[in-house]
């Protein structure tokens, strides 16, 4: 049974290369949709199979297809497109080649190939926007697309409920621990024999499903949120909510499934993103009812909760127990880093490469991390390119439907969902979330781009 996470990446892979070779971007949708996600437990079972010499092929797949959809893009976007930069084009492009520079330039103590890998871990989504910017999406199933992504939510669902079910971790079953020793030289940690991730301060277990571990997970509810609650809106003239049954359980399955993955950042940000949709699509009964629910709820808590939940709750809230106050350590560790060389330590130095040598600094915070490598510059990009996003969406919102209306109602949602994780880890190495998020803002702004081309 194990063996169906290989035998679906390697197929995936294979019809993405085919669907490539036959000019079709959705080979590489279906890869990241159906491949991306077992990621992790493809390399666990493959080594515990005495594959481990093909793992660093396998480890290559992912790469090669972006490479081989940003070649592809290359060669046939003059076919049906006049390249027009948008500000955030711009930007991307910045960001890339300013980070690309500190592979070259004599700054930080890790060799050419370490930088190289922490120079993909903090820069390789502007090839995913890329890929999406210059697609041409007249030829993109898109809803197709929307739909496999609920699919997947709803299998990762059953799967952790079979975990929390029986109280197993999928991943002490499929070589996780083994796999992470031999190829990231890190020891299993926490008492489950995992990492830390995987159980709660208080020691009970935290589920991954078939994701590589609870935190990406729950980022990837947080991403299938807001592309089922963008299915069931439906804009022409006026906004309808039209609910199927495909809808409906996946829907049921992200709430479930976030309280699996029992991560509190994800956790807050999967409320956050249902109020913003509710203000966006002006449900005003339901923003009244949450705003009644939020304010009962405060009540009961400050009079009626007491003992290790109040603490539990309070000591969250100010960063004082021991999980958040691990994080606000690692925030001054990296803003100090900063502050002391705002021009950046060098690739390498914050982040999985300097996490795997054991000498990571502000590791808990995608800004942090890219802030220490490659300074306050690149770090302010980045910043400017998420808002931009944001912006280019609700502008969006007001004025486009069909199609249009369901790319930026997600963008918008995901973008929001995510903000809250972002500050808490290293948002941009769950690579699920991440290439299919960039890919969908890319898609965004060439949406965007094409009306005012069709009306230039």
């Amino acid at each position: 049974m194990l063996l169906l996470f290989p035998l679906i990446y390697i197929a995936s892979f294979i019809y993405g290369v085919y669907h490539l070779a036959k000019s079709k971007m959705e080979g590489l949708l279906i890869f990241m949709i159906f491949g991306l996600p077992i990621y992790i437990n493809t390399m666990s079972v493959s080594f515990a199979s005495g594959l481990g010499i093909a793992i660093p092929y396998l480890q290559f797949f992912k790469e090669l297809l972006v490479v081989l959809s940003c070649v592809f893009i290359s060669f046939t976007v003059h076919q049906y497109k006049k390249i027009k930069l948008h500000f955030i084009d711009k930007l991307m492009i910045f960001f890339f080649l300013y980070t690309l520079a500190y592979l070259f330039i004599p700054v930080g103590t890790y060799s050419f190939f370490f930088k190289l890998i922490a120079l993909k871990n903090i820069s390789f989504f502007p090839l995913l926007y890329f890929i999406g910017r210059f697609v041409n999406f007249k030829l993109l199933p898109l809803n197709k697309i929307y739909t496999f992504i609920l699919v997947v939510m709803v299998v990762a669902f059953v799967v952790a409920l079979f975990e929390k079910i029986t109280y197993t971790h999928l991943h002490s079953i499929t070589g996780y621990a083994d796999y992470n020793l031999k190829f990231f030289d890190t020891d299993p940690t926490g008492k489950y024999g995992l990492s830390w991730t995987f159980e709660t301060e208080s020691g009970s277990k935290r589920f991954g499903s078939i994701f590589s571990n609870p935190l990406e997970f729950a980022a990837a509810i947080i991403l299938a949120l807001a592309v089922a609650l963008a299915m069931i809106t439906h804009k022409q003239d006026s906004i309808n909510i039209k609910f199927e049954f495909l809808h409906i359980l996946a829907l049921v399955g992200t709430f479930l499934s976030i309280l699996f993955a029992a991560s509190r950042a994800s956790f807050v940000s999967y409320f956050l993103v249902i109020y913003i949709y509710a203000w966006i699509i002006n449900m005003k009964k339901a923003l009244l009812y949450f705003h009644i629910a939020a304010v009962v709820t405060v009540i009961v808590f400050m009079y009626f909760v007491e003992g290790s939940l109040y603490e539990y709750v309070i000591n969250t809230i100010t960063f004082t127990n021991t999980s958040s106050l691990g994080h606000v350590v690692e925030w001054l560790n990296g803003i100090d880093a900063i502050t002391s060389s705002p021009l950046g330590l060098g690739l390498g130095e914050s982040g999985r490469v300097a996490n795997s040598s054991g000498d990571n600094i502000g590791g808990e915070n995608q800004l942090i991390i890219i802030g220490v490598q490659a300074g306050v510059i690149t770090m302010f990009t980045y910043i400017a390119i998420y808002i931009s996003l944001i912006v280019v969406a609700v502008k969006n919102l007001k004025k486009d439907k069909g199609q249009f209306y369901t790319i930026a109602l997600i963008t918008v949602l995901v973008k929001v969902g995510l903000i809250i994780p972002m500050f808490t880890s290293n948002i941009d190495s769950y690579i699920y979330v991440s290439y299919l998020s960039w890919f969908l803002a890319g898609l965004l702004v060439n949406f965007n781009q094409s009306k005012l081309e069709a009306i230039a």
